[in-house]
């Protein structure tokens, strides 16, 4: 029999087949949406990758959004920890960890206790081979996440993107585009997005309010500099997709995914770019060798 894989639940460790939430006890984050998480991977062995960053992330939503967590980072770490020690034969894992609002005090929406840390654990599972090959088609979709500087458990314009203009573009995830003036592209779905021009410098859009500060985002821009590719954080707009060279997606799953077509505008030649293909190369050889936990 195969060993179990184990998750978290509100101070305990449990079968991820088993895991829950008490939907009495959790009246704000189910009925409210009070919830934040993040995503994150294992690598090399049991070593999660960028840890810090997301443990940052969280408390940094958490403190945007008022919400009050019974941990502090050294805490939230311990647990984390223990748990990828607990599932060691697994092998690469994605974790979900999620904090979520509890109860409220009677009559109103004030929480009455620290929010409920939860952790997701799963078998990683990459992305098809063929995205990384050919390249993927990606749908526009007039959108803005709300609080998007925080990673929210609210996924409605993904959803509602994946079942309309995904299926009409004949595509394979969607972008969302500035409802200021339905040009500005912002980000993917669950990524962030980069182009390439045609003097192979890279720019992706602006933390200026409107994106999350994806933790990959971070990585694929250090990785550029560190290895002397002129980067710059600029907007990106629709109707100058015509004049960019190569585009790719970045996300802490599926690494470096490159993007062959936006609605009908085909992307360069149609085909994946070098600079793309380099950027993935960089990004899989700094996995490979991290050791940071």
């Amino acid at each position: 029999m195969a060993k179990p894989i184990f998750s978290y639940a509100n101070g305990e460790f449990v079968p991820s087949n088993d895991l829950s939430i008490n939907v009495s006890r959790d009246m704000l984050g189910t009925f409210r949406g009070y919830r934040i998480f993040t995503s994150c991977r294992t690598l090399n062995n049991g070593i999660v990758f960028r840890l810090e960053n997301h443990i940052e992330r969280l408390i940094h939503s958490a403190n945007i959004l008022k919400m009050k967590l019974p941990h502090e980072a050294p805490a939230l770490r311990e647990i984390i920890l223990r748990l990828v020690n607990k599932n060691s034969s697994t092998g690469d894992m994605l974790l979900q960890i999620m904090y979520s609002g509890g109860s409220p005090k009677p009559g109103t929406m004030v929480p009455n206790e620290p929010a409920h840390l939860y952790i997701l654990a799963s078998p990683l599972k990459s992305a098809p081979d063929i995205w990384y090959k050919d390249g993927i088609s990606l749908a526009s979709f007039i959108h803005q996440r709300e609080w998007p500087e925080v990673k929210l458990l609210s996924y409605i314009g993904a959803m509602v993107a994946n079942q309309t203009v995904v299926q009409h573009h004949n595509a394979d995830d969607a972008l969302f585009v500035s409802p200021l003036d339905n040009d500005t592209i912002l980000e993917g779905t669950t990524f962030s997005i980069f182009a390439v021009d045609k003097c192979d410098h890279v720019f992706t859009p602006p933390l200026d309010g409107k994106i999350l500060d994806g933790i990959t985002r971070k990585v694929i821009l250090d990785l550029a500099r560190t290895n002397h590719i002129q980067v710059a954080e600029q907007p990106i707009k629709l109707t100058t997709l015509h004049k960019i060279k190569e585009m790719f997606f970045a996300s802490s799953t599926r690494n470096v995914v490159p993007v062959v077509r936006v609605d009908n505008q085909i992307i360069g030649n149609g085909r994946p770019g070098q600079l793309t293909s380099r950027m993935g190369a960089l990004m899989q050889s700094y996995q490979e060798s991290y050791t940071n936990q």
